[in-house]
């Protein structure tokens, strides 16, 4: 199997070789704000509410899911009815070149908008956002798409496989939220959200990736989503500059928990910006998202996988090393 590293300056994959991955380059300047960055200036965390957030604002987060064992993580959240079709045309109205994997803005004929990702974090996103939406975390229908088109005086022809995800009506991103200041810090849902992300290999946790969205009209009495979105940087290994993603080898090296500190704390094996949000999750916190995780049947794993066009070997592999993981989090004593 070929490995690929995105290269950001023409947004296509290239084969890996055998030598060590190149590093973007950084100026003295920009490499030791990096430095400080990684390894130290830890930011605050709060609520940015006098009190813990009742049962119908924790629902704007998360809501415990009563068919977790049941859900299709093969259409996701989205179901088979809004699922784009791959043989339809896509009419070019914006790229952006600015994250790791580039992106379109297309239209289809019904006039419906969407994102189209990219890249090596197309695959990784679609699984990932399965994955936490099995959870009971909210989640924007995400398809992956290959053999599709554009057209359009500016671009057009065939393209990459793509993360597809919607625009759909009633569904408006308002802003984006922070891990360190939002109504839900502290609680076991945020808790068990960040051990995800780091069980995922997701060290891209700056706000951007964040969305608020207002509902209309709402859904289960609610208006507003807060919502764990870009999670391209999954199944590979954390780091603060370009670390692997959707990456078979990384992600079966890429060790989950470390130990425990003296004060009970659990160590992570985590290495991205940010690390002030995980030190003091205690092993509970590592059991909250585990024995959830473990509810999800193997077919259901299966199926999230297959989804985004996974090969069968493939799957298996990256679905015995989460299974490896969930096992760590059950077994992670007090």
């Amino acid at each position: 199997m070929a490995r690929h590293l995105e290269d950001p300056s023409s947004g296509s994959a290239r084969p890996r070789s055998g030598r060590p991955r190149a590093r973007p380059f950084l100026s003295g300047g920009t490499a030791l704000v990096a430095a400080l960055v990684a390894h130290g200036c830890a930011k605050d965390i709060r609520a940015t509410i006098p009190a813990p957030p009742g049962a119908e604002q924790m629902s704007e987060f998360w809501v415990e899911p009563a068919d977790l064992a049941s859900r299709d993580l093969f259409w996701g959240p989205g179901g088979q009815d809004h699922a784009p079709d791959p043989k339809g045309t896509w009419t070019f109205e914006e790229r952006d070149n600015t994250g790791f994997s580039p992106s379109f803005d297309v239209e289809d004929p019904s006039g419906m908008e969407w994102s189209a990702k990219v890249g090596a974090e197309a695959q990784a996103e679609v699984v990932a956002s399965r994955l936490m939406w099995a959870l009971g975390f909210h989640q924007p229908p995400t398809y992956y798409v290959q053999g599709w088109s554009i057209t359009g005086e500016k671009w057009g022809g065939p393209q990459d496989p793509a993360r597809f995800r919607p625009d759909l009506p009633g569904i408006k991103k308002v802003g984006e939220w922070s891990w360190h200041e939002n109504p839900f810090v502290g609680t076991a849902p945020w808790k068990g959200g960040l051990v995800m992300m780091v069980l995922l290999g997701n060290s891209d946790l700056k706000p951007p990736q964040n969305a608020i969205y207002d509902l209309e009209p709402p859904r289960a009495g609610v208006r507003r989503w807060y919502v764990v979105r870009d999670l391209g940087q999954s199944f590979g290994e954390t780091g603060f500059v370009w670390p692997e993603r959707n990456d078979i080898e990384e992600w079966e090296k890429e060790a989950f928990i470390l130990g425990l500190r003296e004060d009970g704390t659990v160590r992570f094996n985590y290495s991205g910006r940010f690390k002030e949000l995980f030190r003091d999750l205690r092993p509970e916190d590592v059991r909250w998202t585990a024995e959830r995780l473990a509810r999800i049947s193997d077919r259901q794993l299966d199926d999230a996988f297959r989804a985004a066009e996974y090969p069968p070997e493939l799957r298996s592999r990256f679905i015995r090393r989460l299974k490896e993981k969930i096992a760590e989090g059950l077994a992670l004593a007090g």
